[in-house]
């Protein structure tokens, strides 16, 4: 079970659909960032906090490779059954995105 201040706060963070592709798109492994700064129409600062937010949240893990960073699902999370049951039920519009040729994945 969760209090209503953690579900809330988890909520919050998953209502955004940016956050949420970003989710769908790390639900098959683990995802650089500079995948995320090609898929959407967005600046990569705002990528940045995008990941930043879902990775307060306890949602996300990160592992550094030189100047680029990889993330993926935190299976240890006490969210991560609830997170992954919300994204069996979302459909992708989209195309996946695949990192930069460059990226070191």
């Amino acid at each position: 079970m969760y209090t209503v201040e953690e579900l809330s706060k988890v909520l919050k963070v998953l209502g955004d659909p940016t956050r949420l592709t970003m989710l769908k798109q790390m639900e098959a492994g683990e995802q650089c960032a500079c995948s995320f700064v090609d898929c959407f129409d967005i600046s990569q600062p705002a990528i940045s906090r995008h990941l930043k937010m879902l990775r307060q949240a306890g949602l996300l893990l990160e592992r550094r490779d030189k100047q680029w960073i990889h993330y993926r699902l935190n299976e240890t999370s006490p969210f991560y059954p609830l997170v992954t049951d919300l994204l069996a039920n979302v459909e992708m519009t989209e195309p996946n995105c695949d990192c930069e040729p460059n990226c070191a994945i």
